[in-house]
């Protein structure tokens, strides 16, 4: 997916959407400036340019307003992606959202609100085609089976692995060309919070 949105690029798709429900036209560059609170009105052009660019609009010069969406809101959602989880032992920010993935809604069998994404750091699982900087969307879950590759707390950290289950412990499995990275036993501590069920190479990304 190519057309990963930054939060301030989602605002302004947002308010463009909304100024079009409430009054059935497309905002003015000064009115957009003026609804977010953005000083300068080159700002306001370089969002709108990198929403074309990426797919959302259209833009006529040299018409007030001529600014056209092209992404029907019934035809995808925005996945939050929210802050990093690393491959080896990082600590996971729930709330650091850092922007908005559209996702076609027919992807998802369940609700997306129990979807969200986070970008994969290390090299612990290269093997099972994670990579630095890759993209996963996870399933917000609590329980996973074995075989998953999870997106796990233990204590204060988190962690992407693939599970498996022992007789009263839980392993979470690497899979690396990096020989430093060992299988993790827990026995207590231990909450799944969610499964990976894509993954998006970062050389796919531009933001």
């Amino acid at each position: 997916m190519k057309n990963l949105l930054t939060s301030k690029q989602q605002r302004v798709l947002n308010f463009m959407k909304d100024y079009e429900r409430q009054f059935n036209e497309m905002p003015t560059y000064e009115q957009i400036a003026e609804g977010l609170g953005i000083k300068y009105f080159n700002s306001v052009r370089q969002y709108l340019l990198a929403l074309k660019e990426k797919g959302y609009l259209e833009i006529e010069e040299n018409k007030k307003r001529g600014v056209k969406l092209k992404t029907k809101d019934e035809e995808t959602v925005n996945i939050p992606l929210i802050g990093s989880v690393s491959c080896g032992m990082p600590m996971f920010a729930e709330a650091n959202i850092e922007g908005y993935i559209p996702v076609q809604k027919n992807f998802f069998k369940n609700q997306f609100k129990k979807y969200f994404f986070l970008k994969a750091q290390g090299d612990s699982m290269n093997e099972a085609g994670i990579d630095d900087g890759d993209l996963l969307l996870i399933e917000s879950r609590s329980t996973a089976n074995p075989g998953d590759k999870v997106l796990a707390l233990i204590g204060d950290e988190a962690t992407v692995k693939f599970y498996k289950l022992g007789n009263g412990y839980a392993v979470l499995l690497p899979k690396s060309t990096n020989p430093d990275h060992k299988p993790i036993i827990v026995k207590d501590n231990l909450a799944v919070q969610g499964i990976v069920v894509e993954i998006i190479k970062g050389s796919d990304l531009r933001i």
